[in-house]
């Protein structure tokens, strides 16, 4: 069952449901109110006949009984039965029947005014006092006038009920229609999209309700799958070209060795090139599944107190070991008294990798291969600020920078694959913080990243 069918049925039950109940409290509430008004008028016009009859000592039964036969405002089949304290009937208008009887002992028994319906008659008992004397009276009459009133109630509400239940269906269907047309407009919209045309976006109507909601929620998530793609068809352009220029001259080198024999210097020589390529490879490699990684959030991956003040001392210590012409200058502003301040919540390994390849650019870039790291600890974070003097980044090349395999003209003599700063700046995202770069052409270039500290987290 579609959602419109299902609303349909929902909102024509509910209604259904209301009607019915209002219908069977209206008639159930009319019966009790025509029920007392008759009973009431019953025992009044009965109290008067027999007032008038105790009031009057002339008036025999036979004779009460014919003024009685001929009264215009009774009731249909009204009966009246006087007793006295003796258990005697001293009037009965007709003959009592086993009803009357049983209810004028029950009268006698408990002594209470009570009502009785049976059978669409009346009965109503009750006890007048006259001169110190109780005498029991038992009165009932058909109310054919109020049955007939209800009967047309009766009918008026089943033929109103049904005809508003008929309408609520076809209103309920109408507007389940015009509810649901929103989102069979996404669907619609959504349905024409694909790998070819991921630019397009669902029309998110006035941006409030919750089927705009549902438009921006898919427009978010056309937008990373969009993304996604770029990269990919990015990541596999780039690495195809970073991989066939490698893997050509390694194969020109091999074809040029065999052309003819050669002396063992020169296939060492040729060897040590090939070996220099093979490496560079391996780097590319670990690059691209580190790049893909990243990009994954880095699963399995989990975050435990590090300490900055080791991660900044191990990452300069390896670097200048392993390049030894760079010169790299580590300060930090005061210690703070509490080790949360030097902590951040991460992972050694990725923070290590991001600083190396920070330093590393700094130096590589850099004329003198050297370049000032510089560590503040704040009250709720930590700042890196990593400067060197280089020949700077120019303006419309550093809104690029953290892009995956990008680099200016002006680096691509240099070794690289333009995968760090990716690496970099996906790294620090995932820790909760924050990257910036600020350059000068001709003057050099600063990194700041910002980590909150272990206080925060």
């Amino acid at each position: 069952m579609n959602i419109k069918s299902s609303l349909t049925i929902k909102f024509t039950a509910i209604v259904a449901g209301i009607l019915i109940a209002f219908s069977v409290f209206t008639y159930e509430f009319s019966e009790i109110f025509r029920r007392n008004e008759f009973t009431d008028r019953l025992k009044n016009v009965s109290k008067n006949v027999v007032i008038n009859y105790l009031d009057k000592d002339e008036l025999t039964p036979s004779i009460l009984r014919l003024l009685y036969d001929k009264q215009i405002n009774r009731f249909p089949q009204e009966k009246l039965i006087i007793a006295d304290e003796n258990y005697e009937v001293i009037f009965a208008s007709k003959p009592a029947d086993d009803t009357q009887i049983s209810l004028l002992k029950k009268l006698y028994k408990e002594g209470n005014e009570f009502e009785q319906y049976s059978a669409d008659t009346e009965y109503i008992a009750y006890i007048i006092p006259h001169k110190g004397v109780n005498f029991y009276v038992v009165s009932s009459a058909l109310d054919i006038a109020g049955q007939e009133k209800l009967k047309f109630l009766r009918l008026i509400l089943l033929i109103l009920t049904l005809a508003c239940i008929c309408l609520a269906a076809v209103t309920g269907w109408y507007f389940s229609m015009q509810a649901l047309k929103p989102i069979k407009d996404v669907i619609s919209q959504v349905d024409t999209i694909n790998e070819s045309n991921l630019y397009q976006r669902v029309y998110e109507g006035n941006g409030k309700d919750e089927i705009a909601n549902l438009a921006i929620v898919f427009n978010k998530m056309l937008g990373r799958i969009e993304k996604s793609f770029a990269f990919q068809k990015l990541f596999v352009a780039n690495a195809s070209h970073e991989f066939r220029t490698p893997l050509t001259v390694m194969k020109g080198q091999i074809e040029v060795l065999m052309l003819q024999k050669r002396t063992e210097q020169e296939y060492i020589a040729t060897f040590h090139s090939l070996l220099e390529d093979i490496q560079n490879l391996i780097s590319l490699i670990n690059g691209l599944a580190e790049l893909a990684s990243a990009n994954a959030d880095f699963p399995n991956i989990s975050f435990t107190k590090v300490s900055l003040l080791d991660v900044m001392m191990d990452t300069k210590e390896e670097l200048v070991k392993r390049k030894p012409t760079y010169k790299i200058v580590l300060e930090f502003d005061d210690f703070p008294e509490e080790e949360e301040l030097i902590q951040t919540i991460g992972d050694f390994s990725l923070l290590k990798s991001v600083f190396t390849n920070l330093m590393d650019n700094a130096c590589k870039f850099s004329d003198q291969a050297a370049c000032n790291v510089k560590v503040t600890f704040e009250k709720l974070g930590i700042e890196i600020t990593i400067t060197d003097k280089g020949p700077g980044i120019k303006p419309s090349d550093l809104q690029h920078v953290f892009e995956p395999f990008f680099r200016s003209n002006e680096t691509r003599q240099i070794p690289g694959y333009g995968i760090g700063l990716s690496l970099v700046k996906k790294t620090i995202e995932l820790h909760k913080g924050t990257v910036s770069i600020h350059s000068e052409a001709g003057i050099g270039t600063t990194v700041r990243v910002y980590l909150p500290n272990n206080f925060i987290n």
